[in-house]
């Protein structure tokens, strides 16, 4: 039985109230995922932003 079948199964023999507290839950999961995959785009899209701002010639300012 696949876990999404077990989530079926027994989210069916909570009462009502219970199932639309697991389905908050649920939206509360979906919810911070997203955000996490937002926070690592907005991270990569800064990242790329700020090498854009550099030229070969600004190296030298890497060395010690």
């Amino acid at each position: 039985m696949s876990t999404v079948e077990l989530i079926v199964q027994k989210a069916s023999a909570l009462p009502d109230a219970l199932q639309r507290e697991a389905l908050h839950y649920v939206d509360y999961l979906l919810a911070s995922q997203s955000q996490e995959r937002e926070g690592r785009e907005w991270t990569r899209f800064s990242a790329e932003q700020l090498a854009l701002q550099y030229a070969d010639g600004d190296s030298i300012y890497d060395q010690d």
